[in-house]
């Protein structure tokens, strides 16, 4: 979860719900989702998730996940299995 932290501090966004994931699409691979919250426009917030892909061992595979198709992209969300989640990204070393 030290790369939630990283991504926290460099975002002016409001970034939370990090969850590291599997796939059984990508079974050699964690997946670190989160929810990012911009509210640069307090009016008109955009949320979205974004997504990072990680070795088994935690080494960045510096990959991004992408689909030909709308069907192939709802297969990979709906086969993601949560092995953990925080809530926030605080860094308590401060």
């Amino acid at each position: 979860m030290n790369r939630a932290i990283e991504i926290n501090k460099a975002t002016p966004n409001q970034c939370r719900d990090f969850r590291i994931m599997i796939s059984k699409m990508r079974p050699d691979a964690l997946i670190l989702q989160w929810n990012c919250i911009d509210l640069t426009d307090f009016d008109n917030p955009k949320q979205c998730y974004r997504y990072e892909c990680f070795e088994l061992d935690g080494t960045p595979q510096l990959c991004s996940i992408h689909y030909s198709n709308q069907e192939e992209a709802n297969a990979f969300f709906w086969s993601l299995e949560p092995v953990y989640q925080q809530q926030y990204a605080i860094d308590h070393t401060l």
